[in-house]
This record gives C-alpha cells, structure tokens and sequence, in this order.
C-alpha cells in the first residue's frame, strides 16, 4: 500500500549531481587513473556486452566519463545500464543506492552480509513468536 504524502514530503529525484560525487569519489579511491578507469570500464562494457555510450560512439570516452563525474555537468549523466556497469566494475552500491533512497520510501541497498543479518534477525523474531504461541498452547492443555 502507498504511503500518502504531504508536499513537504515530496522525495527529491533529481540527484544526478549526488550521483556524479558518487562517482567521482569512487574512481578517486579506486586508485586508477581517468585513463585507466576508462579503459576498465570499456573493457567491462565489451565482455558483457554494455553499450555505454549514446550515438556513433563505439566506446565511452574520456571526456564522457568527465562529464559523468562532474556535478554541475547535469546534462550528461549515464544512462542505468552504464550506472549498473559502473558500479559493477568499481565494485561500488553507493550510486545505485543514491537512486534507491530518493524515493523517500526506506529503500536502500545492502551487501550480502548485511542481507544475512537482516534475514537472521527476521528469523530471530519469527522464532519469539513461535515460542509464545508454543506456551499459550502449552497453557490451554
């Protein structure tokens, strides 16, 4: 069921500048160099088959991936599959999580092992209300 809003409470879905610091944060820890990280990401884009650029661009160039790492460059974002790409390559959720979370609907996303603890901690508790519905049982007889 959807949750009713107040306009003070409208999500903020442009976040193409949030995403782009994303990036560029991302491709600065990662050690590599603009060049290198181009390359990677066109080597990625061929294994799996990605096209990442728009037009006659057989491949993503420099100067894109500068554009996709500036914030003020609003005009030239990555597409979703070039996002999921990146964020493939890089080994990085934050972008993709960026996007999840503007929807102002708790959503976010989580690595595996922070999955496993949230599926023990629901196990957890599905295991106190079969137990206090086990001694309520147990009382009755």
């Amino acid at each position: 069921m959807a949750r009713r809003r107040s306009l003070l409470d409208l999500p903020s879905l442009n976040i193409d500048g949030d995403i782009s610091a994303s990036m560029n944060r991302i491709v600065e820890a990662s050690g590599l160099s603009r060049f290198e990280a181009v390359d990677r990401l066109n080597q990625a884009a061929k294994r799996y088959g990605v096209r990442l650029s728009g037009g006659n661009a057989e491949a993503l160039t420099l100067a894109t991936l500068e554009k996709w790492l500036n914030p003020n460059e609003s005009k030239n974002v990555p597409s979703t599959r070039a996002l999921n790409l990146f964020c493939h390559v890089f080994e990085a959720s934050e972008p993709l999580d960026l996007l999840a979370r503007s929807h102002g609907l708790g959503w976010r996303i989580i690595e595996d092992e922070d999955a496993k603890l949230l599926e023990l901690a629901r196990t957890e508790r599905e295991i106190k209300v079969l137990r206090a519905r086990k001694r309520k049982i147990e009382a009755e007889l």
